[in-house]
């Protein structure tokens, strides 16, 4: 499996410490016996993503694998090139790539040219939008996709003992509305934390105000600070832009397994996960009053928080935990090795 970031000692020890939820490769390695290919297998120093990263991943990552029954790719920024790759050095060993965004203005041309041609075996993808789209825009034969739901560590985003406050949260900035958010409650009598972490995409769309409303604080929160504002949170909210992908999972999934009732807006691409009524509320793009009278709603009532947080919890436990996750990569990867006699031949 190529792993964007690194697999190192120090990301071992912070999850062994549980000082970070447990990743899917980490699950994968341990659980099913799979190799990583991570950034500390490939020298040089850094943790941000890049172009020139990314080919000198993809590139390592097509020198071994005729040694190997299948490739798993973590995105399509490496899953391309490594598609590539294999297409140039005809190697015939199956690539599962995980699909993130497929319907970017530099992807759409490439991923057109790979949907009918050697290089990707199968497209995994989070969002059912995104499907349809790789299908619709894209030409991505429809044999060639799978939905797969996201994940969440659910023994490391669980329930805490912690009194809840008159507060809220929001967390990620990639396609985040904190425009709205901040219009819906610069009014309210509750205090606002904005956990916005670092850009994975530092290009991905996102609004905010020229000034946060006296009420709200910004900062970067690690995953036990993070936590700990979820546990004594009423409300997490996550505000989007519109998209056609499924922008905000993870920090929906997180508020989720931590049995938070959740308010989201409801994009075309973040349609999969949450049920509006049930598991959280949804609201429209840019709807400033709507958004307001979902978190009036939560923070009036208790009972409506701790039933929409229960049953948010429990979704997490039966479809979305880590360990679910890993085993359907698995099952996908399986499915499509090739076969003793090839692999010999190979």
């Amino acid at each position: 499996m190529l792993v964007s970031a690194r697999a190192d000692r120090a990301l071992r020890d912070e999850v062994r410490e549980a000082r970070r939820p447990r990743p899917e490769f980490l699950c994968l390695e341990q659980a099913h016996g799979v190799d990583l290919l991570d950034w500390s297998r490939l020298g040089g120093g850094g943790d941000r993503r890049g172009v020139r990263r990314s080919v000198r991943h993809a590139l390592a990552a097509a020198a071994l694998a005729a040694r190997y029954d299948v490739v798993l790719s973590d995105g399509e920024h490496v899953g391309i090139p490594l598609a590539l790759a294999l297409g140039a050095r005809r190697i015939r060993t199956p690539h599962v790539m995980i699909g993130h965004h497929l319907t970017t203005r530099a992807k759409r041309p490439i991923l057109r040219l790979l949907g009918s041609r050697a290089g990707i075996t199968r497209i995994l993808l989070h969002s059912s939008r995104q499907l349809e789209l790789a299908v619709a825009d894209l030409g991505v034969p429809r044999e060639r996709l799978a939905l797969l739901p996201y994940h969440a560590d659910a023994s490391f985003w669980a329930p805490r003992p912690a009194v809840e406050e008159a507060l809220v949260v929001a967390a990620g900035q990639e396609h985040r509305d904190y425009t709205t958010l901040a219009l819906a409650c610069e009014a309210l009598p509750v205090t606002v934390r904005v956990a916005a972490g670092s850009l994975h995409s530092p290009a991905a769309r996102h609004r905010r105000p020229p000034r946060w409303p006296s009420n709200f604080s910004s900062g970067f929160a690690d995953h036990p600070t993070l936590r700990d504002l979820y546990a004594r949170a009423s409300v997490a909210v996550v505000p989007l832009v519109e998209t056609d992908f499924q922008a905000g999972v993870t920090t929906l999934l997180e508020a989720m397994a931590m049995g938070r009732a959740v308010v989201v807006t409801r994009t075309a691409g973040q349609s999969d996960i949450a049920v509006d009524g049930v598991t959280a509320l949804t609201v429209p793009p840019g709807d400033v009053p709507a958004m307001r009278r979902a978190i009036e709603r939560l923070l009036a009532s208790p009972a409506e928080r701790s039933r929409l947080g229960a049953a948010a919890r429990r979704a997490v436990e039966s479809g979305f935990t880590v360990e679910a996750y890993a085993a359907a990569l698995m099952a996908h990867c399986r499915e499509l090795a090739l076969p003793v006699p090839v692999r010999a031949h190979a």
